[in-house]
């Protein structure tokens, strides 16, 4: 028998994200701050923008087809699993400050209580179901200080905390402190670790906290375990009420802070994405012992899950209950309403909503903003009620909708809601005849099911409910014939008469549903026993009359069924009756929890049954041909455990996988081809001049039976082509085009086309290629330059002029390539003509590949051990990693080509020093080597690094280290700042600041070891013939290079033209 493995990860994920990335024999740093000031310049190197003709390229491709992916290896978008499986268990750390994803449900999820008022007014920067990530750093006396801003003098009440563990802490609120000198409201993004600090006009330096005079008593919690709504389990006692603000002055608005002292490692507090929020700010604040007392932000991409509930005793300014929130949708114009529920304090005429309050809409579609007034709909005698307003748009896939109130009551007190936003979204496989829709799932329950799927070879569009905010009838009624959903506490189905997406009409229409849940009926806060009737969607569409809720066994203290269970086929149907014998699920393998309910088929056909010949699955056909079927079990938990020789390796899912097969062959679905294109294999990114073909290489399958065709279907400059591909014999295919009219400001898309004896075409991502001036010249080496050209002034002009100057001096021929201009280069068309390649490079904040396979210096290098590299730049890992001090994953561009598996950015050094002798140092001097940081405008920015394999007896050597000043402050005698991995030489500093000698012993002594040269000048290759060469920098500003060559010594007259052909003096 083949068995389908799938290899536990999960476990080694959890495991990896609590290593702290300073467990190193140096004291931590903070120094992710990213905000660049000096005099009248600010830069914010997180703010950078792509490279213009990547985005050029990306725009015009995701004209072609509507949706952006990234090109990878196959052409496609990388999954959470692929991610996994190619840069490691730590793929998705944001660590190592230890903000982790959250791994799973450690309990049952609760269902949503229906919204009631209680009278007090919240203050939060999350929703209820924001949390995205747990913190895992902080042990006994770290602290947390949330700071809030109150509308107007208020009392705090109560205060809800979202935890991932549970632990003991201890809570207090308290005045906002002195941290104000550098934040007036609290907020904390571009602050890091530590860094909370204020230099007055003496120059003394003061470190901030957030956390100012205690408010209430430090009171003791104890944190029962993972919470992650405001229910009563969240509720922080702070031990009492306080006043916020002057009563008299209702425009005298103090912060506070609310306080949380961890007592261990735990508790753990949740937290949400701010990244996915679309936010910008952080109030969230950390220190302690973890910082050495400082304080700064926690992290910029997260905000603590804290809701705290306020009264207005002396006016209160308007309160938004709720908004509505639209799904992402299929539907490219639409008109929607939003419901925005409002109430306010009364007055002493019993008013508390009327004509003297201003109620203002916004919203921004296709940058477009519009405003106007909300308009009363359900509204009580005091105005307090439900407000609405319409957004109309007409936009394209991609493009995003986002809307807020602001409001003004009639005591000039401000308020207003969070800003909201919902996405128009393509799907990524249009052709697909199935959607999955994952609703609530459990991660390790979404793994297994993807899993399944994807060896059935089935192609299939996947829908989240929860990251697209729900679902609408534009994605339910697209056009598959098949939509499974699977969760754990699926929201998006109904069970009674609540509101329906679009399902019945979805099978009315003659299309199957099946929904696989064993805790539907909880998620939606049933009975424990239900009886369905007419108008119910149980009854109505599944044809299931009645259900037991979480049926307990005989004594009452454990679920029926418990987390180990066997459902039996009832022989009805093609689904159940491959497993007469009985299908086993397994819980305890998922940690999921068994809670497998019962049904009574009405109408429907019961399909599965339990030992006791209870109902647990059924299935109904519809008058139009469709079917709606109801498992009331998790089928992905029918894994077992995968051992060799008493070893386990992992999930054995070959029954699922079976599982999967049946039900792909009851609901009779077909499956498109699945087509990539292969990006590595194939001309990408900026391409020699004058090249007159390129090569699409792809790969394409049909699961369900054969191709009819592939097609490679191309874009130049706005002209599409089609032509047949390759059939490689081994599922690989291939084209070679011709670049008919091409020229160097020319740009190609091209993605692959796959049409199945079905009739159905799927298409692949895409790849692109654009035309650049660069004309090798036969040279052995290029110098590539990679700076952020409209900071050209601040000092990467400069630097690349002494670079040239110096690779000049040195007598060897080279070809030069600017990234900024052309982005990387083609590896097939460039990069191939060279032995070797320096890249030199600042203020290169623009993202370059990161995958090592899709990095065409990670081809280069890999293609030819006659291949060297020399790669300066120190910003190029702070680029990667956002600047913040992590561990780099195998599979990533650093780790595997530049050969660093850890960094600290921004550390600031200008000396460096020979640490190894190796080919790139040889004969150079060990004393300390400046560095001339003047260079920049913002000075030395550079970082120091640990080789891979560090602290091992493998650990790559280090040309240079550093005992700079800023090196030994980290409470180290010195440190590394480059290395050398094979035919690759790193330096997390700046080639262009280094003296002139020491600069030129560098390049000469790399390109002596690459070949390109040699170090005795009797053996230099002299010019035999005239030969002038592009001048570099090109524009320029006062300042260019123009090389040339003569074959004699000989007088020369250099004459300069401008662009309208005048001579330039």
């Amino acid at each position: 028998m083949i068995k389908s493995i799938h290899i536990v990860l999960a476990g080694a994920l959890l495991m990896c994200s609590f290593a702290f990335a300073l467990d190193k024999p140096i004291k931590a740093k903070s120094s992710q701050n990213t905000m660049l000031v000096k005099k009248d310049v600010k830069i914010d190197k997180k703010a950078v923008g792509k490279n213009p003709r990547l985005e050029k390229a990306e725009q015009l491709a995701s004209q072609k087809q509507n949706r952006v992916q990234y090109l990878m290896p196959g052409g496609r978008s990388i999954t959470n699993a692929k991610a996994i499986e190619r840069f490691g268990p730590d793929a998705f750390d944001v660590n190592d400050l230890d903000v982790i994803p959250l791994p799973k449900k450690d309990r049952r999820k609760t269902h949503k209580e229906d919204l009631s008022r209680d009278e007090l007014w919240n203050l939060s920067y999350v929703n209820e179901g924001d949390a995205y990530y747990y913190l895992g750093s902080g042990a006994a006396n770290d602290t947390f200080a949330t700071v809030f801003t109150p509308a107007a003098p208020c009392r705090v009440k109560e205060v809800y905390y979202q935890w991932f563990s549970a632990g003991n802490c201890i809570a207090f609120g308290a005045d906002y402190g002195d941290a104000d000198l550098i934040s007036s409201d609290g907020n904390c993004y571009d602050i890091a670790r530590g860094d909370a600090y204020h230099v007055d006009e003496n120059g003394d330096t003061t470190h901030l906290s957030p956390i100012g005079a205690p408010r209430t008593t430090a009171t003791p919690n104890t944190i029962a375990g993972y919470v992650s709504d405001w229910s009563s389990d969240a509720f922080l006692d702070i031990g009492g009420e306080f006043v916020v603000g002057d009563s008299t002055d209702l425009s005298a608005v103090d912060q506070f802070a609310i306080v949380a002292i961890k007592g261990g490692d735990t508790p753990q507090p949740l937290a949400c994405n701010n990244d996915a929020l679309g936010r910008t700010e952080t109030y969230t604040w950390f220190g302690g012992p973890w910082t050495d007392g400082l304080w700064g932000r926690y992290h910029y991409i997260t905000d603590n899950m804290v809701l705290v509930k306020v009264t207005y005793p002396w006016g209160a300014p308007i309160a938004v209950a709720s908004m509505t929130q639209p799904s992402n949708t299929y539907n490219t114009a639409a008109t929607i309403a939003i419901d925005v529920d409002l109430f306010d304090d009364e007055d002493d005429a019993g008013t508390a909503i009327d004509e003297n309050d201003t109620l203002t809409y916004y919203y921004i579609a296709g940058g477009v903003e519009n405003t106007g007034s909300l308009m009363a709909s359900e509204v009580a005698a005091n105005g307090n009620g439900i407000y609405t307003f319409d957004i109309t748009y007409d936009l394209a896939a991609g493009d995003s909708v986002m809307y807020w109130v602001d409001l003004v009551d009639n005591d000039g007190l401000t308020s207003g809601s969070a800003m909201q936003y919902f996405h128009v979204v393509a799907p990524l496989s249009p052709a697909s005849d199935v959607l999955l829709v994952v609703d609530n799932i459990d991660v390790d329950q979404e793994t297994v099911l993807y899993d399944a799927m994807d060896l059935t070879g089935f192609v299939y569009e996947v829908w989240d409910v929860q990251i697209n905010k729900g679902i609408d009838a534009s994605v339910i009624n697209h056009g598959w014939s098949n939509i499974i959903v699977s969760g754990w506490g699926v929201s998006s189905v109904p069970a009674t008469d609540q509101d329906d997406p679009g399902y019945e009409t979805y099978v009315d229409a003659g299309n199957n549903l099946v929904v696989m849940d064993m805790d539907l009926f909880f998620g939606h806060g049933l009975d424990a026993e239900i009886t369905f009737a007419e108008g119910d969607f149980m009854y109505d569409v599944f044809g299931i009359s009645a259900g037991v809720n979480d049926p307990m066994n005989d004594a009452g203290d454990a679920s029926l069924h418990g987390d180990t269970l066997t459902v039996y086929g009832a022989g009805e149907t093609s689904l159940d009756s491959p497993f007469t014998d009985g299908y086993d699920m397994n819980h305890t393998i998922l940690m999921t929890a068994g809670w497998t309910d019962l049904v009574e088929a009405g109408d429907a056909t019961g399909i599965f049954l339990d030992d006791d010949d209870s109902e647990v699955g059924a299935t109904m056909a519809h008058a139009n041909g469709g079917t709606a079927t109801y498992l009331a079990f998790m089928p992905e938990s029918g894994v077992d455990w995968y051992i060799v020789d008493g070893d386990t390796m992992g999930w054995d899912i070959t029954q699922v996988e079976d599982f999967t097969n049946a039900l792909l062959g009851y609901l009779g679905a077909v499956s498109p081809p699945q087509v990539s294109v292969d990006g590595p294999s194939s001309t990408r990114f900026g391409v020699a001049s004058g090249i007159t073909t390129a090569t699409i290489n792809g790969s394409a399958a049909d699961g369900d039976g054969t191709l009819t065709s592939v097609n490679a279907v191309y874009d130049i400059d706005g002209t599409e082509n089609t032509t047949a591909m390759t059939d490689n014999g081994d599922g690989t295919f291939s084209a070679t085009i011709d670049l008919t009219a091409w020229t160097d400001t020319s740009s190609c898309t091209y993605w692959l086309s796959a049409t199945d004896n079905d009739g159905l075409t799927q298409t692949s991502g895409f790849g692109y290629f654009w035309g650049t001036s660069h004309d090798p010249s036969g040279a052995d080496v290029l110098l590539m330059s990679d700076h952020y050209v409209p900071y050209w002034v601040y000092g990467p002009g400069d630097a690349d002029s002494i670079v040239n100057v110096n690779m000049a001096s040195l007598g060897v021929a080279y070809d030069t390539w600017s990234v900024w201009d052309n982005y990387q280069p083609d590896p097939g068309s460039v990069l191939s003509q060279y032995d070797a390649v320096v890249y030199h490079a600042v203020y290169d904040w623009v993202l370059n590949p990161t995958e090592t396979d899709v990095h065409p210096l990670g081809e280069f290098v890999a293609s030819s051990p006659s291949n060297f590299l020399l790669y300066s730049s120190e910003e190029v890992i702070g680029t990667y990693t956002d600047w913040e001090d992590i561990s780099i994953p195998a599979g990533h561009f650093v780790h595997d080509v530049l050969g660093v598996e850890w960094a600290m950015n921004d550390i600031g050094y200008d000396t460096v020093n020979v640490l190894d002798d190796v080919a790139v140092t040889a004969d150079m001097t060990t004393d300390d080597i400046p560095l001339n940081a003047a260079l920049d405008y913002f000075g030395s920015m550079a970082d120091i690094v640990d080789p891979l394999y560090w602290g091992t007896d493998d650990q790559l050597p280090s040309p240079f280290e550093s005992s700079d000043g800023a090196v030994t402050a980290l409470g180290v005698p010195s440190y590394y700042v480059s290395t050398e991995n094979a035919n690759v030489v790193f330096m997390a500093f700046n080639l262009s600041m280094m003296p002139d000698d020491a600069q030129q012993a560098v390049l000469g002594n790399f390109l002596a070891w690459s070949g390109s040269t040699t170090s005795n000048e009797d053996e230099l290759n002299l010019p035999t013939q005239f030969a002038l060469y592009e001048n570099y920098p090109n524009p320029f500003n006062p300042v260019t290079t123009i090389r040339f060559d003569v074959p004699e010594v000989s007088d020369v007259n250099i004459t300069v033209y401008n662009l309208l052909g005048k001579q330039v003096n």
